[in-house]
């Protein structure tokens, strides 16, 4: 089992490298200076100020969609995505897909507006969920970020 999914971890590392978008990347310039107390009112839904990775943060913000086949409305409902595949081809974004689904986690494939398949892993209300659940899984999915709907 170990065996398999090291090789799912090898394949998907190739068809990260070898399918980088051409999309706008946005990168965070506050992301790496520590956080700050206030006392004022609550904090409006935005990315925070303080992360424990010493790497800039990606966020991407673009259109997308369900790809063919998907079902799960619900998760676009939610404004924070975690991606942590992107491809070219369907089948390989199917397959990565399905091995998410069958390690138990709530994974769906959307498509943005110039035909790139984005795997998403979970999402989120929260951007600080979607960077807590990043940090889960960095050992496995070292390059995941975080995809906003424009």
């Amino acid at each position: 089992m170990n065996t398999r999914l090291l090789l799912y971890a090898a394949i998907f590392s190739v068809a990260l490298v070898s399918c980088k978008s051409k999309q706008k990347v946005t990168e965070i310039p506050a992301a790496t200076k520590p956080a700050t107390t206030v006392t004022t009112t609550p904090p409006v839904t935005a990315p925070p100020t303080a992360v424990s990775s010493t790497q800039n943060e990606v966020t991407r913000s673009e259109s997308f969609r369900l790809a063919e086949g998907e079902t799960n409305n619900a998760a676009l409902s939610k404004k924070y995505h975690v991606v942590v595949g992107a491809f070219g081809n369907h089948e390989n974004a199917r397959r990565l897909r399905n091995t998410l689904v069958g390690q138990g986690n709530n994974a769906l494939t959307v498509q943005n507006d110039s035909g790139m398949l984005r795997v998403i892993i979970a999402s989120f209300d929260e951007y600080t969920q979607a960077k807590s659940r990043i940090e889960q899984i960095k050992s496995v999915y070292p390059d995941a970020w975080v995809l906003v709907q424009k």
